[in-house]
């Protein structure tokens, strides 16, 4: 694990904006019932996608099998999970990765890095989050790998932002309920996901600025190809905080807006 990862504080970001606050709101109480669903059913986000592959669960592999996409939205997931040699520094079961196809960038975004014989043409994915879980089922971290990790087109997080709360799949029914559980969790943690997000193009950027002081052919493109450098910028969740925070940080909103009306 690389030494350069930046642990983000737990606590969300200030909320200042009612709208957002509105959103998350929505989005609290639709993860509530998706969560509802899941418990009648005695079903989860991770077990759902385990006992669909065709075969035991293997470390490494993309579960589902081809992931999963859908082309109107331009979204796509997929679980994974590492295998003991390679742990994380916190206990985790495994983790999804979201992710969005660059045909869904604004007009004007510009990659900061690119993979190996990319097609211009063709496009191709952009990380928005990783979730991960630990062995409990329960989601414990939020976070944004280094570029080869995933294979994305590595977008700055300006680009990335409005892109959160567009993440919805529903052309694909297997996993309908888990891809409605994710889209409710980007939006839910709007405000953690775009501090990583910046945080990791700060980080890239720093970490830039140390090597040419040292090395004059240093390059972005290094930094985003450093096996070292796995896990730039994560955080942890507790869900059960985050919707008291939201609650109240909603009331505070209201009770502001009465004041200002006064």
């Amino acid at each position: 694990m690389a030494e350069q990862i930046c642990l983000l504080p737990a606590e969300p970001p200030q909320i200042s904006l009612r709208r957002r606050l509105a959103d998350m709101r929505m989005a609290a109480s639709e993860l509530f019932d998706i969560l509802n669903t899941f418990t009648r059913e005695r079903r989860h986000p991770v077990s759902d996608v385990i006992a669909a592959l065709p075969e035991p669960f293997i470390h490494w592999e993309h579960c589902p099998p081809g992931d999963v996409e859908d082309a109107n939205t331009g979204c796509a997931w997929y679980y994974h999970a590492h295998d003991s040699a390679t742990a994380r520094p916190w206990e985790e079961h495994g983790h999804f990765h979201c992710f969005m196809y660059t045909e869904r960038l604004g007009h004007g975004a510009k990659p900061m890095a690119l993979p190996d014989n990319f097609d211009d043409a063709k496009g191709g994915l952009v990380h928005l989050v990783a979730i991960s879980f630990d062995t409990s089922g329960a989601p414990t971290r939020l976070f944004a790998p280094n570029r080869w990790v995933t294979g994305e087109w590595l977008y700055p997080a300006r680009d990335l932002i409005p892109l959160i709360d567009q993440f919805s799949i529903i052309a694909d029914p297997r996993f309908g309920l888990t891809s409605r559980w994710l889209s409710a969790i980007l939006r839910l943690y709007h405000p953690q996901i775009v501090a990583l997000l910046c945080e990791r193009d700060r980080m890239l950027e720093q970490q830039l600025n140390a090597q040419l002081k040292v090395q004059l052919n240093a390059s972005l493109e290094n930094m985003t190809e450093d096996r070292s450098i796995e896990i730039i910028s994560t955080t942890s969740i507790d869900l059960d905080a985050s919707l008291l925070a939201i609650d109240q940080a909603w009331k505070r909103a209201l009770g502001s807006r009465f004041s200002e009306s006064d």
